[in-house]
Parts: C-alpha cells; sequence; structure tokens
C-alpha cells in the first residue's frame, strides 16, 4: 500500500467539481456534507475537499483536511466507485482526531450502503 495520496486519488478541476455538484447526490450528517457520484465501471475512488474559513484558523482546517484525506486513503473498499467532496461543519473542528476518522469512516460506511 503507498503512503501517498496519489494525483489520480484527488478531484482538482473545477468542471469535476461542477459536475459531482450537479450530478451527485448528498450525504448529510452532524459533521459532513458530502456529495458523491457513483462510477459505473469499477475505478478507485477521488476525494475532493472544500473547506470554508468559517470552520477556524488554518492549523485547524489543515489537521481536518489530512484526516479526512488518510482515511479516505487507508480504505479503499469503502471509497471504491465513489467521486466524493467533503464538507465538514463547523462541529467537526470540536472533534479529536480519532474522533474525526471515526466518523468519517461511519459516513463513507453509510454512502456505501446507500446504494
Amino acid at each position: 500500500m503507498s503512503f501517498k495520496f496519489s494525483r489520480a486519488q484527488r478531484i482538482r478541476s473545477r468542471s469535476d467539481f461542477a459536475y459531482i455538484y450537479e450530478h451527485g447526490q448528498l450525504y448529510k450528517d452532524e459533521f459532513f456534507r458530502v456529495f458523491y457520484v457513483r462510477k459505473h465501471p469499477p475505478e478507485p475512488g477521488r476525494l475532493g475537499l472544500s473547506i470554508s474559513k468559517k470552520l477556524g484558523k488554518a492549523h485547524v482546517r489543515n489537521r481536518i483536511k489530512r484526516i479526512i484525506r488518510e482515511t479516505f486513503r487507508l480504505h479503499p473498499e469503502l471509497t471504491g466507485r465513489l467521486d466524493l467532496i467533503v464538507q465538514p461543519r463547523s462541529t467537526a473542528a470540536t472533534l479529536s482526531n480519532e474522533q474525526l476518522r471515526q466518523r468519517f469512516v461511519e459516513a463513507l460506511i453509510a454512502l456505501r450502503e446507500n446504494r
């Protein structure tokens, strides 16, 4: 397993973000809003992050981004065939690293079961 979050795992282009926002579905819970699109040929999942400055200072936003990316990378069985855009809510900033990781895994499981 590679320990790098590669370019192939990222959603980077404006057109990809726009497509997912327009054609995707929305999953919401107390800590995250996740826009997602299921891909029909089995391809690895990709992740995009959209984090507002309302969430906190830069070090808070960066900590949340690092944890979400790491959780996404470590759970390919939950993220395969999904393009995700994750928007953490302000309540996510109050969680510890382990709690944030666990809540994001729970959100991924809920997405996986919500076929």
